[in-house]
């Protein structure tokens, strides 16, 4: 009888320090980022935006910093992906994960 080795799969997510605009890097996911996270956090700049963009799930603070909710998944994605890719906030412009095989 034959067996074969599973393959498992781990995800490191790695936040840089300058944005990596290549959807190229996503086009792979699940956008496990997406649904993974209870919240990112937002400049007031970008929480203003999101709320132009019809966000419902902002959390205003007045101390620390402004949230949109993605907990069960972001109100922005649609199919597998980032509905406002071009939009979205810098958190999310320098995230990445990355995939390793064991």
């Amino acid at each position: 009888m034959l067996f074969s080795k599973r393959v498992k799969e781990k995800r490191h997510g790695l936040l840089l320090d300058q944005p990596l605009d290549d959807p190229s890097c996503c086009r792979g996911c699940d956008a496990l980022c997406c649904r993974a996270f209870p919240s990112v956090a937002l400049t007031w700049a970008e929480y203003q935006q999101l709320a132009t963009l019809g966000a419902n799930r902002l959390h205003f603070s007045l101390h620390g910093p402004h949230k949109l909710i993605i907990e069960n998944g972001c109100e922005f994605l649609h199919q597998g992906r980032c509905g406002i890719y071009e939009h979205r906030p810098d958190i999310c412009r320098r995230f990445i994960c990355q995939t390793k095989r064991t």
